[in-house]
């Protein structure tokens, strides 16, 4: 059996082959900006592309996110997400839904990171989203989510004269 094209591009992230979106190379409001639409952008994040990733959940994640971002969060409100996706991974319905909340978690750990003043990476965040995605959708349309969040990374990051010369 031929491997999917979606653990090729996570293997080519991991090692560092391919950049990943919301590295550590950007400004960090940014980085949680994108992380809050990871969880929650009803196109591409995980609330549209799993069945069973409840969007109260997703909104609840994303509004952490935002908060970090604008360093508002607090360490409880982190707390009670990560509660949230411990509790969750029992019920989860599908291997899929399982590796979401996982990577919930691990933004739960970059959060508290930054909140403590320390850096955080946000890659096995993302890897785990991407795999929870590439689990439960078939790869074309499994790898149609990843460049949505791929490109709404670029969007996120590029300078305004540079998108707007892409859409022209």
């Amino acid at each position: 059996m031929k491997p999917s094209p979606h653990l090729h591009l996570f293997e080519a992230i991991a090692q560092g082959i391919i950049e990943a979106p919301a590295d550590d190379d950007h400004p960090d409001a940014d980085r949680w900006q994108w992380f809050a639409d990871l969880y929650a952008n009803r196109t591409w994040g995980l609330v549209a592309a799993l069945d069973g990733f409840p969007r109260l959940a997703a909104d609840q994640i994303a509004a952490a996110c935002r908060d970090t971002a604008t360093d508002t969060a607090t360490i409880e409100q982190w707390h009670a997400i990560a509660d949230l996706a411990r509790t969750a991974r029992t019920a989860a319905h599908s291997p899929g839904v399982d590796i979401a909340w996982s990577a919930v978690a691990d933004t739960c750990t970059d959060a508290l990171d930054h909140l403590a003043g320390r850096t955080f990476g946000g890659l096995e965040a993302i890897l785990g989203a991407l795999d929870a995605i590439g689990h439960e959708h078939e790869p074309s349309i499994a790898m149609s989510f990843v460049r949505d969040a791929y490109t709404a990374w670029e969007h996120r990051v590029a300078p305004p004269t540079s998108i707007h010369r892409n859409v022209a």
